[in-house]
């Protein structure tokens, strides 16, 4: 499939001004240009020395090519699952990934695909299933590799996690399960260390890139190529999406525009930021941008030192499901929310509905209209609806939902939010606050 551009639409609906947008990229040039320059790397290649280095990725042929050496040996013909044992950034891109191509009947539609089971909580019943899962379905060694990723490597959940899948798994195979671990880790974590002395398969995230920022590393990409997902299409996605983000023509740059809307808005009190997906595959795509936009703009102190407590509240909405529920509250309710929708249209291949209704008198003009385009008509009327309300929105078009596509959508978001954050005079890479309930966490499982 030819690559294609996702587009972002804003003129004449996101209720910004040319003169704003030529402000807001006046604020951004010198950091737009710093993006850029990590984005070219040098004769020696890529390197990793900055947090926004999660920009080179894609870019970088040297990684590319490790890693995809790193799958063709790890995989076999035999496997049937990967167990990605994480959570947050070390888990969310990746299931928005898997979930947006397999779609809800992966495992009826797609039997001849490896499938990833995420462990990503301390839930009881989700432990309790993947236990039973492991033994009653995994007959041998060949079936299954067991991918742990944590970047501090000391995540409770996730070394809680693995422990008791580990467990498991020895009870039934001895110590030859070792040979289907693998641990995606920073170099010198103390999971690293551990894993290094007992002799176990290591991949390494590069220390600077923090752990939402980290899908299109091995973190997100390995266990995809394992489950026979194109990683090379997310990749060159990303990477085509980074030479538009750090263009230095603000209105061919959509990571600009986007981040100056978000900004402006946030600005005249819309502190509430609604991604409204009209395709529901994309739902988990959500979760992992509310991740990146909650940890990133949400702190206590400015870039001065100056206590302001700043943050956006992410939301997320389902088209049309969700417009049976929360419509009354957007187009009625308090203006504080800014919405961005995004729907790829999915034409081709869609189903249609009969020419001939068994029930005509109900919803006589669905007759002979496919599927794409009765959710494309419902879309256009609630943009309809918006700019009729005076609510200001964007939109992101994808045209397809598709590897390169999801590529694009997610290093656009990523270097989006690394602008916003700069426009909102904050550190877009730290999360000092995270710390608290964890030392807590800690101190009472002593305590148990």
């Amino acid at each position: 499939m030819p690559h294609r551009d996702i587009d972002l639409i804003y003129q004449n609906t996101s209720g910004v001004e040319a003169s704003q947008f030529e402000a807001g990229h006046e604020t951004l040039k010198d950091y737009v240009d710093f993006v850029w320059k990590i984005a070219q790397g040098d004769e020696g290649g890529f390197d990793y020395d900055y947090p926004e280095s999660s920009v080179n990725l894609p870019l970088d042929g040297d990684f590319r090519s490790s890693l995809l050496r790193k799958i063709k040996e790890k995989k076999n013909s035999g496997l049937k699952y990967i167990v990605v044992i994480g959570i947050g950034g070390s888990n969310l891109g990746t299931m928005a990934l898997y979930r947006a191509l397999r779609g809800r009947l992966d495992v009826f539609l797609h039997e001849k695909d490896p499938k990833i089971i995420f462990v990503d909580t301390v839930s009881p019943p989700l432990i309790n299933q993947v236990i039973q899962f492991l033994n009653r379905e995994v007959n041998g060694l060949e079936e299954i590799i067991v991918n742990v990723i944590s970047k501090s490597g000391e995540t409770t959940e996730t070394v809680a996690n693995f422990e008791v899948v580990y467990d498991v798994l020895k009870k039934r195979f001895g110590d030859k399960i070792n040979e289907r671990l693998v641990f995606t880790t920073d170099k010198g974590s103390k999971l690293w260390d551990v894993a290094e002395e007992k002799g176990l398969d290591l991949i390494e995230i590069p220390k600077n890139i923090g752990g939402r920022y980290s899908v299109m590393s091995a973190v997100g990409l390995f266990p995809l190529g394992l489950a026979n997902f194109d990683i090379e299409l997310f990749l060159d996605g990303a990477a085509e999406m980074t030479k538009r983000c750090t263009e230095k023509d603000v209105y061919k740059n959509p990571a600009i525009i986007s981040a100056v809307i978000t900004h402006l808005h946030y600005t005249n009190g819309l502190n509430i930021y609604n991604s409204f997906y009209f395709n529901p595959e994309l739902k988990s795509l959500g979760r992992w941008y509310s991740q990146m936009m909650a940890e990133s703009v949400a702190k206590e102190y400015d870039m001065d030192n100056q206590k302001v407590n700043i943050g956006i509240t992410p939301i997320i909405s389902i088209g049309s499901t969700d417009l049976h529920s929360t419509a009354t509250l957007f187009l009625s309710g308090p203006r504080n929310k800014f919405t961005q929708f995004v729907h790829a249209a999915q034409k081709e291949g869609s189903p249609q509905v009969p020419s001939e209704l068994f029930m005509p008198d109900l919803v006589p003009d669905i007759k002979g209209k496919s599927i794409a385009d009765i959710m494309s008509a419902i879309c256009y009327g609630v943009k309809i609806a918006y700019l009729k309300n005076g609510l200001p929105y964007s939109e992101i078009v994808m045209h397809e939902i598709s590897e390169d596509s999801l590529g694009q959508y997610l290093q656009l978001k990523m270097i989006e939010t690394m602008y916003l954050a700069r426009l909102l005079r904050v550190n877009a890479f730290d999360q000092p606050k995270v710390e608290d309930y964890k030392r807590e966490i800690r101190e009472i499982l002593k305590k148990l």
